[in-house]
C-alpha cells in the first residue's frame, strides 16, 4: 500500500485522520483503521482514499465483492493513480477474475508504463489466462525495464522451459540464478550459469571458490582451467571423464539429442558411408562410446564392435543398446595399446574434444588399425575468436578445439592419410552452430613405431 503523502485526492480533508489509519492499517491494527476508513465515508462517501484503503480492509476480512466496488470506485475517481489500479488488479487476481485483473494491470500501464512489478503482473494474469505469448512480450517488458528483477525472469524460463527452448529457458534461469544474495548456492551451477552467460571471469572465480572448497574435485579443476586459461592441461584428466560422465549418464542421451541438436554419431555413419558398403566387414573399435549413440550408424558395416570408455555408468546404457559385442572400462590410449592390430575401424564422435594433444592418441590409434583400416573420428574447429598457437586451445566450455592443419600434421606422422575432411555442425549451444570437422583416415604402412 501507497502511503497518503504520495496520493493527490485534491482535498486536504481528513488527511491527518487517515494517514493514522494507514500507519496502523501497515502495522497490523485493522480493526482501528477500518473504524476511521468508516467514519470518514459516513462525512464523505466518495472520499477516494478512505474508499481504496476500505476497499483493501474488506478484501482483507473476507467481504470481496465490497471490496472490489469501493477499489473500483476509487480507481474512477483517482484514474491517474497507477498504485491504485494496480492494488486493485491483485485483489481481483486473487479471487480469479483474471480478465477484469488483466484490465486494472492495463489501466495501471497506462499511467505508469515503465513500471517492471505492474508489467509482471499483468504476465502473470496474462499467464493464468492461457495467452502465453501475451505473456512472454510482458515478462520480456519488465526483464527490459528492469533487467535483475527475478520473478519475471523465472517466469520467462519456465515458459521456455515448457515449449521446450532449454537454450532460451536456460538463459533467463541463469540470470536470475547469478544474482546476489550468492551464499548458500552450488558454486558449479554459479560457474555453468556465468559461462552460459559470457561472463567467464566470474565463472572462473565460481570455479576456483568451489576448488577451495573441494580440492580433489576433478571437475572443479578443469573448469577453472577453463575458464580462466591458466594451467591449461595437455588433455582431460581420467577422473574428469570418468566423474563427469557417470554423473549424466541418465540424461546424457535427451540433452545431446533433444537440446543440443548433437550430430557426432550421424556424421560417423556418413564417413563410413564414403569408404565402405554395408556388409558387416570391419572389426570396429567406438573409442569413448559412451551410450553408445554410434552403435546403430556402426552396426551395418561392421560384424563385432567393441566400445571403450571410462564411464562405468555410460557402459550399462550403452549394452543395453545391443550393438556391442564387447565393452571395456578403460582409458582409451591405454585399451588401444594393448590391443595392437586388432581393428579396421576405429570411431571416435566427439571423443577427440577431450584430447588437446594428439599425437599420444593417434599413435595408439594406428597401433590398433590394421593395414588399410580406417579412423573416424570429429573434432570441435578452432574459431578466429580463439587463441590457439599450438594449433588447439581449451575452450571455456571444457572441450578442446583443433586446427585442420594440426590434426593433418598428426594424422601423417602417425601412418594415416586423409581421405575425407570437412566442416561440419556438431552440435548447439548457448544459441549458437558449435563448428567442427569430419575427418576419414586410412592407416598405411608407414605408420609411425
Amino acid at each position: 500500500m501507497q502511503s497518503l503523502q504520495s496520493l493527490t485526492d485534491g482535498s486536504s480533508t481528513h488527511l491527518a485522520q487517515l494517514q493514522q489509519a494507514i500507519d496502523a492499517h501497515m502495522a497490523g491494527h485493522l480493526e482501528q483503521a477500518a473504524a476511521v476508513y468508516e467514519a470518514v465515508l459516513e462525512e464523505d462517501p466518495i472520499h477516494p482514499v478512505a474508499l481504496h484503503y476500505y476497499g483493501i480492509w474488506l478484501h482483507q476480512v473476507g467481504r470481496h465483492d465490497e471490496a472490489v466496488e469501493k477499489l473500483m470506485l476509487s480507481c474512477a475517481l483517482e484514474s491517474d493513480d497507477a498504485g491504485w489500479h494496480n492494488d486493485l488488479g491483485n485483489v481481483l487476481f486473487a479471487l480469479g477474475r483474471m480478465e477484469e485483473s488483466a484490465q486494472a494491470y492495463a489501466d495501471a500501464l497506462a499511467v505508469t508504463p515503465q513500471d517492471h512489478t505492474i508489467w509482471n503482473n499483468l504476465g502473470a494474469t496474462q499467464l493464468q489466462l492461457q495467452q502465453t505469448a501475451e505473456a512472454t512480450e510482458s515478462f520480456k517488458r519488465a526483464v527490459e525495464i528492469a533487467p535483475d528483477f527475478v520473478p519475471a525472469l523465472l517466469h520467462l524460463g519456465s515458459i521456455f522451459e515448457a515449449a521446450g527452448d532449454k537454450m532460451q529457458a536456460s538463459h533467463y534461469q541463469c540470470r536470475a540464478y547469478v544474482l546476489p544474495p550468492l551464499e548458500g548456492k552450488s558454486k558449479e551451477m554459479l560457474g555453468i550459469s556465468f559461462y552460459f552467460l559470457g561472463r567467464l571471469p566470474e565463472a572462473a572465480q565460481a570455479y576456483r571458490a568451489w576448488l577451495a572448497d573441494e580440492p580433489d574435485n576433478p571437475v572443479a579443476a578443469h573448469m577453472l582451467a577453463a575458464c580462466s586459461q591458466a594451467d591449461v592441461p595437455a588433455r582431460a584428466s581420467d577422473r574428469y571423464i570418468e566423474f563427469h560422465f557417470d554423473r549424466y549418464a541418465d540424461t546424457f542421451e535427451s540433452n545431446l539429442l533433444e537440446s543440443l541438436g548433437y550430430r557426432g554419431p550421424r556424421l560417423i555413419g556418413e564417413g563410413l558411408g564414403m569408404v565402405a558398403q554395408p556388409a558387416r566387414q570391419f572389426e570396429a573399435i567406438d573409442i569413448g562410446c559412451g551410450t553408445g549413440l554410434c552403435g546403430p550408424y556402426m552396426a551395418p558395416f561392421s560384424h563385432r564392435i567393441t566400445g571403450v570408455d571410462l564411464a562405468g555408468k555410460m557402459l550399462a546404457k550403452a549394452a543395453a543398446a545391443g550393438h556391442y559385442a564387447q565393452l571395456e572400462k578403460a582409458e582409451i590410449g591405454d585399451y588401444l595399446a594393448r590391443n595392437p592390430g586388432s581393428c579396421d575401424l576405429v570411431a571416435a564422435a566427439d571423443t577427440m574434444i577431450y584430447f588437446g594433444e594428439l599425437e599420444s592418441v593417434f599413435r595408439h590409434v594406428a597401433g590398433a588399425l590394421r593395414k588399410d583400416g580406417y579412423f573416424i573420428f570429429t573434432v570441435e574447429a578452432v574459431t578466429p575468436q580463439d587463441a590457439a598457437p599450438s594449433g588447439f586451445c581449451l575452450h571455456a566450455s571444457g572441450r578442446y578445439r583443433h586446427s585442420r592443419d594440426y590434426v593433418h600434421l598428426h594424422l601423417n606422422n602417425n601412418g594415416m592419410e586423409v581421405v575425407h575432411d570437412s566442416e561440419q555442425v556438431l552440435r548447439e549451444e548457448i544459441r549458437q552452430s558449435v563448428a567442427g570437422m569430419l575427418f576419414v583416415a586410412r592407416r598405411t604402412e608407414q605408420a609411425a613405431a
